[in-house]
């Protein structure tokens, strides 16, 4: 019956994804332009859709929900600049639209959105410090002035400028929102496990419950510190159910959930970090990830018969997938580069996923699960157990996630 409810779960959100979609966007022009060593790539949007990352080889993918096209299959033909070499738009069918950037070498990357417009920025690998320097800012202080409390945004223009050489962030770059009285941001992060379900476990007892919470801890105070209210689906050593986690989230208004937890492999060279979010998958070993992850508490004691109900009851995260595949990349790719920075070590970006995971069902909000590394590699088991570590794997997290409600801005490379 456990697999049961997944293949059933499986079945329901290849459903949802295949009703026909309302076109309430339209991309109507591309601009091209040069900026020292980055090129710009300018989207004029009508409406505002949902976007996802995702890199094929030479290629970065962006893929627009509910969108129409009315500019050609290749837009800027014959006005590519390098590191560009090929810019393309597919119209996928089903409301769905999709940009394709082609790049000649290896490339960083930086996307946001501003109003009316998604910008894309690509510059050779290392060569601008920070691509994505200042981003927009949603959560933002009303004007001193405004007494009746609208919120104000950054003017178009300087929304999402290029950095200059050795010029220190901005306050929206480093990540701090600013808590006006019309709304703060919210974050739920669950820290997996917990109580008699210790998860797993390195070769010298560092048990998965106790660092997962250790890391939530850490990440809830680097939210706040960025002005974002962070609560926790547990603060200490006890069991809470799979299915209460995202009721918990709910209950709070929640933006965003966020579920952490250690891998596992049984090849102990296996590291890196990779994050998930609630969709159907034919991959086996996300597959053997979730029915571990899922046997921890999915049925609240109840029967198997009492989780497929649950299932089935709603599915509204369905329609959050874009949002949590995005949030996904950027958390993935953010943290494995700032590691990799602070540390000096190699930590692998495995990929921003999909997967049956239960703890994941229910959720209002983008909801994804961070598999932070692996305890079963002694050396990176080492590292997630230090408090070093681990702030710095908080802080890169908490740089995401704020960049994510800021903006919708992802950076990555090619």
């Amino acid at each position: 019956m456990k697999s049961a409810w997944l293949a059933i779960a499986s079945a329901c959100l290849i459903a949802a994804h295949s009703a026909p979609a309302r076109c309430g966007a339209v991309v109507a022009g591309a601009q091209l332009a040069r900026h020292g060593e980055a090129t710009e790539l300018r989207f004029k949007l009508r409406g505002n859709p949902r976007w996802r990352l995702s890199r094929h080889g030479a290629e970065l993918w962006i893929d627009l929900d509910t969108t129409r096209l009315d500019i050609p299959p290749r837009p800027l033909f014959g006005q590519e600049s390098a590191p560009v070499s090929a810019v393309r738009v597919i119209d996928a069918g089903g409301g769905q639209a999709r940009i394709v950037i082609e790049v000649s070498e290896k490339s960083d990357y930086a996307v946001a959105t501003i109003p009316g417009e998604l910008l894309v920025r690509l510059a050779p690998a290392g060569r601008v410090p920070d691509l994505a320097a200042p981003i927009p800012v949603r959560f933002v202080q009303p004007r001193a002035s405004d007494e009746s409390g609208a919120r104000s945004v950054p003017p178009h223009r300087d929304a999402f400028p290029l950095p200059q050489p050795g010029a220190a962030d901005s306050p929206a770059d480093s990540g701090n929102v600013a808590n006006g009285p019309a709304r703060q941001a919210r974050v739920m992060i669950d820290a997996g496990h917990g109580g008699y379900d210790p998860g797993t476990r390195s070769a010298t007892h560092v048990t998965e419950k106790d660092c997962a919470l250790q890391i939530a801890r850490r990440l809830a105070d680097a939210l706040r510190a960025r002005g974002v209210s962070a609560s926790l689906t547990r603060d200490g050593d006890y069991f809470v159910s799979l299915a209460e986690r995202t009721r918990l989230a709910n209950r709070a208004g929640a933006d965003l959930f966020v579920s952490i937890h250690l891998n596992w492999s049984p090849n102990s060279a296996t590291n890196g970090i990779e994050v998930y979010y609630l969709n159907n998958t034919s991959d086996r070993a996300t597959i053997r990830l979730a029915r571990m992850e899922n046997l921890s508490g999915a049925s609240d004691g109840a029967d198997a018969k009492s989780d497929l109900n649950y299932i089935l009851s709603d599915l509204r995260q369905n329609y959050k997938a874009a949002e949590s595949a995005t949030l996904a990349e950027m958390i993935e790719t953010r943290s494995a580069a700032d590691l990799r920075a602070a540390f000096g070590s190699t930590v692998h970006e495995l990929g921003a996923k999909r997967g049956p995971f239960y703890v994941l069902v229910g959720a209002h909000m983008p909801a994804v699960l961070i598999e932070c590394g692996f305890l079963s590699n002694p050396l990176e088991a080492e590292h997630l157990a230090s408090a070093q570590y681990q702030a710095q794997l908080a802080q890169a997290i908490a740089t995401a996630v704020v960049r994510y409600l800021n903006g919708d801005a992802a950076r990555g490379n090619l």
